[in-house]
């Protein structure tokens, strides 16, 4: 399987494998983000910047964006439009859940009074309601990428290949944060002796 430990422990991994593992990448951060907005619809207090308004914004969304459409090129391109109008209707739905739970900010004030923002029973319901449509969508978001996952697998490794661009993105992207994560351990100063 291809992550940055196994580029570091000098694995060869081809192309299509890459493809496949982000594909996968997506297809779980698309779950997570279903279930955090579910804790939100719950009443669970979440995070606000993993619950992000933008489709193109999340980590789903810049992988559709930036890589999976390139494969419309291919034999793909009527799954990525569906998969692109579910998205969309699915972030619309869920503009509505985000204006309830995070719109109403509350001021710096209110929160150092100790005062809290909360949703009305009215809006409670309509997040839930809301919620019920996303899960309907988000389910056939789900057969989707089942659809586009054996498309990928058909492809051969030279088209595969014709998408490496985003490939060597990612892996610079991998290479740059390795090097702040140590950067984090220097320490600036005098020395001490």
């Amino acid at each position: 399987m291809y992550n940055a430990e196994n580029l570091n422990k000098g694995f060869s991994v081809n192309t299509k494998e890459k493809n496949m593992c982000r594909l996968y990448k997506a297809r779980t951060a698309h779950l997570k983000w279903v279930n955090s907005v579910k804790l939100l619809v719950s009443g669970v207090s979440v995070d606000k910047k993993h619950l992000t308004p933008l489709a193109q914004d999340s980590e789903l969304g810049q992988w559709f964006y930036n890589e999976a459409k390139q494969f419309a090129q291919f034999n793909s391109k009527n799954v990525l439009e569906e998969m692109e109008e579910l998205l969309d209707e699915m972030y619309n739905i869920y503009a509505k859940i985000y204006s309830i739970y995070f719109a109403k900010e509350q001021g710096k004030l209110k929160a150092f009074l100790g005062f809290k923002s909360t949703a009305s029973k009215y809006e409670v319901e309509l997040a839930s309601r809301c919620y019920e449509d996303l899960i309907e969508l988000s389910d056939q978001f789900k057969n989707k990428f089942g659809v586009l996952e054996r498309q990928l697998l058909a492809l051969g490794d030279p088209k595969h290949e014709m998408v490496r661009v985003f490939e060597q993105e990612e892996e610079e992207r991998l290479k740059q944060s390795a090097l702040e994560e140590e950067g984090d351990d220097y320490y600036h100063g005098p020395r001490s002796h």
